[in-house]
């Protein structure tokens, strides 16, 4: 490795914390390629920014450098870059063959196994019963027909437990039903990735849609995406199947997507694929088909980079924009979703582009139908900031 060598940091979480007693930050891979939670110490994490492929090893030392006040040999430079290089930090040959065997691994796991167990959730099965059945008690069971289509949220369950608890009280569906799950691929590079594989909850495993699947790939020859590594570590899944599989046992089938950021459906290679996508997924409505949507809406303050912490004015704002965005997507047209859409950025709505499949898929199938919402809330998650959700519902 020399000087000019420039080093491209990947995406990860960096997380403040303490280790042996020294403040520290802890490089985490959200997406799984890296199974290691790597430390580094507080001291150099100020030269993590500049390893953006635009600056070589002697613009790191002359960082360096400035910050401490003295020379800093480039040796020094070129050890922290070859430790993160070797963590499987950095975009570089060695990842890609890390990457490789990550991808390896992970396809050759019969099903998908729980990732946030025993910590979003209990792992042991009576537990778990116990731990949903409190969250229900939040609010009255509802025995009216099941809506077709559920909006539910994908936060922290303890977090979001009365939007949970709204959602799935009016989502008893009959046996024999698939579900097809739309989650938000929080870290997909892809419009759309489906899971393949049975998943794995406390209650034991949740069965794949096969016949669904087969219909998508085989009779239709849709372009599917299956099982994108982003799978493995995504909660928005992973959250309504647990409630899913405690509320009707085995009698039922999965078919889970998740949706990359909605940019990616404006490239030109992705407008046909969408088109097939959109068409295909219309011809799997029927009556024991449903579509649940594991999704946020609103993001805002200093948590998610915001430069003012939020007040009421804000959160009345949020909630009232949330409203207006699913009177659009059930109600909508595209091109009015889309351009209200454009308006909507500084608020982070991490679930746009579920949406959006949504009022595609209704208005390419011409569906008819009523819409309700059930409850919203502005959650606090973390200082100063909060997450907007909504338990809805759309029934045809």
């Amino acid at each position: 490795m020399d000087a000019t060598y420039k080093p491209i940091l990947r995406y990860a979480d960096v997380i403040p914390a303490k280790h042996e007693g020294k403040p520290v930050f802890l490089l985490r891979d959200p997406v799984g390629i890296i199974e290691e939670i790597v430390v580094v110490p507080q001291n150099v994490v100020f030269l993590l920014p500049l390893m953006d492929g635009k600056h070589d090893l002697r613009d790191l030392q002359v960082e360096a450098t400035k910050r401490f006040g003295e020379i800093v040999p480039l040796e020094e430079i070129i050890k922290i870059v070859n430790f993160l290089d070797e963590k499987g930090f950095l975009w570089s040959k060695n990842f890609e063959e890390i990457k490789s065997k990550a991808y390896e691994n992970w396809l050759s796991l019969p099903l998908r196994p729980m990732a946030h167990a025993n910590q979003a959730y209990p792992l042991s099965a009576s537990e778990a019963k116990f731990f949903l059945e409190d969250i229900l008690k939040l609010c009255n069971p509802d025995s009216s027909k099941p809506p077709k289509i559920l909006i539910a949220p994908h936060i922290d369950i303890k977090a979001g437990a009365k939007a949970f608890a709204e959602s799935y009280n009016r989502f008893k569906i009959p046996s024999g039903s698939r579900v097809i799950i739309l989650g938000v691929g929080h870290h997909l590079d892809l419009p759309w990735s489906v899971l393949t594989k049975d998943v794995a909850t406390p209650f034991g495993v949740v069965k794949s849609d096969r016949g669904g699947l087969l219909y998508l790939s085989n009779s239709k020859k849709i372009e599917l995406f299956p099982n994108h590594i982003a799978h493995k570590l995504e909660h928005s899944i992973e959250f309504q199947v647990l409630f899913l599989h405690h509320l009707l046992k085995d009698e039922f089938v999965v078919l889970p997507f998740l949706i990359g950021p909605l940019i990616v459906f404006f490239e030109e290679k992705t407008k046909e694929l969408l088109e097939k996508f959109i068409e295909a997924l219309s011809e799997l409505i029927d009556d024991r088909t449903y579509i649940i949507l594991g999704i946020d809406f609103c993001h805002l303050g200093p948590r998610y980079g915001d430069p003012f912490e939020v007040a009421e004015t804000h959160i009345k704002k949020i909630l009232e924009t949330d409203k207006s965005l699913l009177e659009l997507t059930f109600n909508g047209n595209s091109e009015e979703f889309l351009n209200e859409t454009k308006k909507l950025a500084p608020l982070k709505i991490c679930g746009l582009s579920c949406l959006y499949l949504v009022n595609l898929l209704l208005n390419k199938a011409n569906i008819k139908g009523e819409y309700q919402i059930f409850y919203q809330e502005a959650i606090p998650f973390g200082q100063g900031s909060v997450v907007s959700v909504v338990s809805a519902g759309y029934h045809f």
